[in-house]
């Protein structure tokens, strides 16, 4: 009996320090630390058990971690577990903490960048949304993050394609709306205008009718880039989004030195990677900005490496950047 006694209040002494370790290195990390506050995350937020009262929460913080080390499916099966465990307890119900996970469901599916995802994200955030009631920092948070999933579909949704300029007119609309709330966080402000910044690119880039004069685009989607970078200066997101700027620039013939764009691009995604390596999609970019440069070895190099690495790029998408590397 003595040991079981033992035994269990280290486990408690344990499951607090890695509870509390566990939220710091997140926290770390979303503030603009490396990626190693989320690998010490996720491995703290894993050690605790069912029982523990901290599991709940600790389950909604590993979810979050999961989809930033771009895990996002299984940051989905840990968020829907932890919703139906919610959901199937007879008391203690919260649901400020069941938005807060349909909040996280949603940007997990939205980072699978699939058209499946986008519309499983979609459902979430209105349910989100026409439940917020009162929360209004919960409703906020939702709008922003249903802002940024219309940029993303703006630029990537293959299904709904001939639709992409709707999909920007309405992230314009709605993150504008966002900017105006007077009483919008830190957090809101930062996805509205990192949104805003993609729409005013694929507007650019896609050279739509009834946007106005594209060099107007160009300079908006890097205004709004520039803001959302004030807000969290080492964000990964924010680098790798001005970095795809300039390589759309550089395809699209956009006037300025090519290869100061190219080296502008480069230089942006290295300090993506020195934050978070451990994600396919800065290295695709790397391999895209060597393709413009004509450099088969860097090319290949880079989607070597980014094969070995989590994310969301498509095989179809390496074995593109491969034949174009391999044509040089």
């Amino acid at each position: 009996m003595y040991f079981f006694r033992n035994s269990t209040e280290e486990y408690r002494r344990v499951a607090l320090k890695s509870f509390v370790v566990g939220e710091r290195s997140l926290r770390a990390y979303l503030a603009g630390g490396n990626v190693r506050f989320l690998e010490e995350a996720e491995a703290n937020f894993s050690r605790l058990r069912p029982n523990d009262k901290r599991y709940d929460e600790a389950r909604l913080l590993l979810g979050i971690t999961k989809t930033q080390l771009r895990k996002s499916n299984d940051s989905i099966d840990i968020l829907q577990d932890l919703r139906n465990r919610i959901r199937e307890k007879k008391s203690g119900e919260n649901p400020t903490f069941d938005r807060k996970i349909s909040l996280q469901l949603a940007f997990a599916n939205i980072k699978k960048y699939t058209d499946a995802g986008y519309a499983a994200a979609k459902k979430e955030l209105e349910e989100l949304i026409q439940t917020a009631g009162k929360d209004e920092e919960q409703r906020l948070q939702a709008q922003s993050i249903q802002v940024f999933l219309y940029s993303v579909m703006a630029g990537r949704s293959k299904e709904f394609k001939a639709q992409r300029p709707d999909f920007a007119r309405t992230t314009l609309k709605l993150g504008e709306e966002l900017l105006k709330a007077g009483q919008s966080s830190l957090t809101v402000r930062f996805e509205a205008l990192n949104a805003l910044g993609i729409a005013w690119m694929r507007i650019a880039e896609g050279n739509w009718d009834g946007f106005g004069d594209r060099e107007d685009s160009w300079e908006k989607s890097q205004n709004f880039y520039d803001q959302a970078l004030a807000i969290v200066p080492n964000s990964v997101r924010v680098l790798q989004n001005i970095a795809k700027l300039r390589i759309i620039q550089v395809e699209q013939n956009f006037p300025g030195d090519r290869s100061a764009l190219l080296g502008e691009a480069r230089e942006l995604v290295m300090r993506s990677l020195e934050v978070n390596n451990q994600d396919q999609y800065p290295f695709s970019e790397l391999a895209r900005i060597a393709l413009l440069e004509g450099d088969k070895r860097s090319a290949l190099a880079f989607i070597n490496m980014g094969r070995s690495k989590p994310g969301s790029v498509k095989p179809e998408e390496w074995a593109k950047l491969e034949a174009d590397a391999k044509a040089l």
